[in-house]
């Protein structure tokens, strides 16, 4: 294994976060035009996205063990950046580009977190308000709705 193998391999697992992010985005459109067909197809993909990112994440964590191994490094752990730090303190290592990478990353999980925290929020709500207007239609309340007084 080679450092280009572990860039390979980030870069492939970015472009599945990319695509992952713009899924829920469409979901979250979906939510709130009560497209259950966009949401269905949404949630399909989803699936499929989290399975490679999962294997991406995978191999990273393989390559990282093999040029840990390779290069003779101390790492706690099979974490990117200790890695990074590992191979700066071992060698003289251009860790730039990965750097730059392991940034965008991050940035892209936070974009995920907030787009799924909204999402889970717009379900709650959607919930709350279905759960309302059902104990509203058969409450212990006779009167037609429409002649209420609220």
């Amino acid at each position: 294994m080679e450092m280009s193998d572990l860039f390979k391999s980030l870069k492939q697992q970015h472009q599945f976060l990319e695509a992952f992010l713009n899924t829920i985005q469409l979901q979250q459109r979906a939510i709130v035009e009560n497209d259950i067909t966009g949401l269905e197809e949404t949630i399909k993909t989803e699936g499929a996205l989290l399975l490679n990112i999962e294997q991406y994440e995978k191999q990273m964590v393989k390559v990282i063990n093999e040029l840990s191994e390779k290069y003779s490094l101390n790492t706690n752990s099979n974490k990117l950046t200790d890695f990074i730090e590992a191979m700066k303190e071992k060698r003289n290592f251009d860790s730039g580009n990965i750097i730059k990478l392991q940034t965008s990353l991050r940035k892209l999980i936070l974009q995920i977190a907030k787009i799924n925290a909204q999402n889970r929020l717009l379900i709650q709500q959607a919930s709350n308000y279905l759960k309302d207007t059902i104990s509203t239609l058969v409450g212990l309340n006779k009167n037609p709705i429409f002649d209420r007084k609220g």
